[in-house]
């Protein structure tokens, strides 16, 4: 168990497989730290190991297993705020190239991901939902198809990809308008995990970004969590866990994920056989195979902080350009992110006063919190920050 992770997070895998065997792993768990550092990779091995019929162990092939390889256990339900057109993107054109068992498997595992946010659980309210839900059987339904195939040719596999990515459309314009677990969410969660007639097996919820959640969301969820029905496991996931109120802290086990090291991503990305690219980072290369440039958004991130810093406005057809290039890639966050970069370098360098420094920081960071808790326009909340930044002084 965990011997696929332990190289990437040894001492986590090691303290999680120990918990396992000594039967003293915990009902609820905190994964807290960066992206892209295993943290929803280790949950589901985790709900595997718990689950298997035997010993846990990776080459495992029970019933359980076999369902979690491509995570096809219905008894897992992931509310998941990530950015799943990225990977799911990466992963297809990976399967492209590759066309093998390897590259199968983790689109199929990317996807779902994403599909188990559309669980039976959560009974779809509107008209609009329940054809979100018709989509995400329909994808479904290709992925078990794809599943039984054993032999691929290239050909194969990139029709394959184009009729997977043309039925992942509309949840892919849904998902860009999600942000975390709703109220609703943690209803239709209670009443899951309290249904009778579940057999034996055991439950699993995925919950990210707890701490973005509203206020009711949290306190039916702390209910949940107070007294979580037997064979029930909960593992929030969480990239700023100290902004989870304290109650609900209270009440879960907490793993602490550091970054991966440039080795560990190295070793990671052996199997994609990328040849001599190379990836300072898992986030670089899921968000470039997605179809991100990153380099052109440090350059705007470049262009707004060099007008803030020198007070000169930029021309409106330009801003307005600039602000089309965000949108069309969805880059706003990883606008902002480059320019606190920007910022911190400016401090170091002296080129900004501190107190100037921290309140365009501050600026930055409401900015990118508001956006994610309201759900608002990325474009219109980085042209109010950029008027507002420039309106600093």
């Amino acid at each position: 168990m965990f011997e696929l992770l332990e190289p990437f997070q040894k001492s986590l895998a090691v303290q999680m497989r120990n918990q396992i065997q000594e039967g003293t792993f915990s009902q609820v768990n905190l994964f807290g730290g960066p992206r892209y550092s295993l943290r929803m990779s280790f949950a589901l091995e985790a709900a595997r190991v718990l689950s298997c019929r035997r010993q846990g162990m990776s080459n495992c092939s029970c019933e359980s297993c076999r369902k979690f390889a491509t995570l096809g256990e219905p008894n897992v339900l992931i509310v998941s705020q990530r950015d799943h057109k990225s990977l799911i993107e990466t992963h297809l054109d990976a399967f492209c190239r590759l066309y093998n068992d390897f590259s199968k498997i983790e689109l199929m595992r990317a996807i779902r991901t994403l599909l188990l946010q559309y669980h039976p659980s959560f009974s779809p309210a509107t008209a609009s939902q329940t054809s979100l839900y018709d989509a995400a059987s329909s994808v479904n339904e290709l992925l078990i198809s794809l599943g039984q195939e054993r032999e691929i040719g290239q050909k194969e596999a990139k029709k394959w990809a184009e009729e997977i990515r043309s039925s992942l459309k509309p949840l892919y314009a849904a998902n860009r308008k999600n942000t975390t677990v709703t109220i609703a969410q943690v209803r239709a969660i209670d009443e899951w995990v309290n249904q009778t007639g579940m057999g034996s097996n055991k439950r699993f919820i995925i919950l990210e970004a707890m701490e973005q959640t509203n206020v009711s969301a949290r306190n039916s969820l702390l209910k949940i969590l107070e007294e979580p029905p037997e064979d029930t496991y909960f593992f929030l996931i969480s990239e700023f866990p100290n902004r989870i109120m304290s109650t609900i802290l209270s009440r879960v086990r907490r793993y602490v994920f550091p970054p991966l090291g440039k080795e560990a991503v190295m070793l990671y990305l052996k199997p994609y056989y990328l040849h001599d690219r190379q990836y300072e980072s898992l986030e670089q290369f899921y968000l470039e195979g997605g179809g991100m440039d990153l380099n052109k958004n440090r350059q705007i991130a470049g262009m707004l902080f060099s007008s803030v810093q020198s007070r000169r406005y930029l021309l409106l057809p330009d801003l307005q350009q600039l602000l089309s290039n965000v949108d069309d890639v969805d880059g706003y966050e990883y606008v902002l992110r480059a320019l606190l970069d920007r910022l911190a370098d400016a401090l170091e360098e002296e080129s900004l006063s501190a107190d100037l420094a921290y309140r365009l920081s501050s600026l930055v960071s409401s900015s990118y919190s508001e956006a994610q808790l309201y759900n608002q326009n990325g474009r219109l909340m980085l042209e109010a920050l950029y008027y507002r930044m420039m309106e600093e002084r």
